[in-house]
């Protein structure tokens, strides 16, 4: 049985509904659920009451609620003394982040700071609660991930610490011949789903923003960022990417920039880690990560 099982049914012990423990785990409400159904198609047994409101734990699963959470305890501890064992003799750092940093900012960050050092760096790209679960859970000595600027200005969980890296704009890019169908009061556009952060970046700091005389129209959705930039690039819609991505990638000739009459909110990429005794690598790789490093605005 994974660990991460045994942490997520530990999480619906503590909490009072599966949207709570989601939380706890980092997880949209919709993920977890999907979690615990792969936990109890596994099993063979159901694990929870569907028939209350909120669903809770049955009676055989509270039955042995001390059980688990000491398998969960151990197994964990394990996992930690030989990941640490590992890490220390061969110098690696595990290290997380969201799909649109791997591909754009982590690259030049590995060739002009972190490559010199001399360790080996394990790379997992992940949507941000992946990476978000990934630390807690301690598969990854740090990530990196996107926050709002409302996020940002947040302090971290007193269990972790926090570095800034860089600060950008999210770029409204599409087709030169879209400008007119906008200025005629219709936006198409290449969406992210809702339940990823650039998702929800654009329901809360884009949305708002966009004039009432302008009419959207979701015409694809995606989750990834790099085929959002290709789709837009085809005249197919509007679709808000990261400048670094843009400037990095060497965006689509065919793309301009709607900044001047679209919502353009600014994203920080963070490192964090959790708080706690570090190797001599982990310690130099935060190092090199603290300075700012500087994100050139795309040629669009």
């Amino acid at each position: 049985m994974k660990l991460e099982w045994l942490e997520d049914i530990v999480a619906i012990f503590e909490s009072d509904s599966l949207n709570e423990a989601a939380k706890r785990r980092h997880l949209t409400q919709p993920a977890f659920s999907r979690r615990v159904r792969s936990i109890e198609d596994y099993l063979g047994v159901d694990l929870m009451d569907r028939t209350r409101k909120p669903a809770r734990p049955t009676g055989m699963l509270i039955d042995q609620e001390d059980r688990l959470r000491r398998l969960s305890s151990d197994l964990k501890s394990l996992v930690v003394d030989l990941r640490k064992a590992d890490r220390q003799i061969s110098s690696r750092i595990v290290m997380a982040s969201q799909h649109a940093i791997t591909t754009s900012l982590l690259p030049q960050l590995i060739a002009s700071r972190l490559g010199k050092l001399g360790y080996t760096l394990r790379l997992h790209s992940a949507n941000r609660s992946e990476c978000w679960a990934m630390l807690i859970t301690k598969e990854a000595d740090l990530v990196l991930t996107y926050k709002s600027m409302t996020e940002l200005a947040q302090p971290p969980e007193e269990y972790m610490e926090q570095l800034l890296i860089s600060t950008e704009d999210l770029v409204p890019v599409g087709t030169a011949h879209l400008r007119s169908e906008i200025e005629d009061g219709h936006l198409p556009l290449v969406a992210y789903p809702s339940d990823v952060f650039l998702g929800k970046l654009i329901e809360t700091e884009v949305n708002p923003h966009i004039p009432d005389h302008i009419a959207t129209e979701v015409r694809v959705e995606t989750a990834l960022t790099v085929a959002a930039m290709q789709i837009a690039a085809n005249g197919v819609g509007i679709a808000w990417v990261p400048s670094s991505m843009l400037d990095t990638l060497s965006a689509p000739r065919t793309l301009v920039s709607y900044s001047d009459i679209l919502p353009t909110p600014r994203i920080a990429t963070t490192a964090t880690r959790l708080i706690g005794q570090k190797s001599k690598a982990e310690e130099r790789i935060w190092a090199e990560l603290a300075p700012d490093v500087p994100v050139s605005a795309p040629q669009l």
